[in-house]
């Protein structure tokens, strides 16, 4: 950090604290600065109004240089399992028809349904209980990039009827889990 003084119509304005990183913009600035004093006013409004707008498009710039936080999406997921040994996992996996082994946090999990809204898992549930599967309800993350994956198959799952639609629905759904 430091301090620069500019020469601006016979007064002086004291930048305090300026970075580094925009050293060479202000030192260009500064010539550029003292350029126009000796131009005529027409000219001088023209190049302020430039050089006004190329230090707008640099702090912007430097802005959103930082990368962006990943926003994610919650997921209701129905899990039966979860296990620190894959093997244990797979053998869990093996009772369900449609049932995927998502890894997470160092733990192999083992899930039977999964839904983006209240309203799917419920139907999945549904079918389910039928079938007397029992589940443990979690809510898991994923990159809000992929969501549209899972709004498009659980939009469908919202309207389907048929336990058959529904259970092909969860197995599209849950495979889509495993490739995000």
């Amino acid at each position: 950090m430091f301090s620069m003084l500019f020469i601006r119509r016979k007064k002086f304005i004291l930048l305090k604290r300026v970075k580094y990183k925009n050293r060479q913009v202000l030192l260009v600035f500064f010539v550029m600065m003292m350029l126009v004093i000796s131009m005529k006013k027409k000219l001088l409004i023209i190049f302020l109004a430039l050089v006004t707008g190329t230090i707008l498009a640099f702090v912007t710039l430097v802005y959103f240089e930082k990368p962006f936080k990943e926003e994610y999406l919650n997921i209701y997921a129905l899990q039966t399992g979860a296990y620190r040994s894959y093997e244990n996992a797979l053998k869990e996996r093996e009772k369900f028809e449609s049932a995927v082994i998502l890894e997470n946090g160092g733990l192999y999990l083992v899930l039977v349904g999964a839904s983006t809204s209240e309203t799917g898992l419920l139907k999945i549930s549904g079918v389910l209980n039928k079938k007397g599967i029992n589940y443990y309800q979690k809510e898991l993350q994923i990159k809000e990039s992929d969501q549209e994956k899972f709004w498009e198959y659980n939009m469908l799952l919202e309207r389907a009827t048929k336990e058959e639609t529904i259970l092909l629905l969860n197995t599209k759904i849950l495979e889509t889990m495993v490739q995000v």
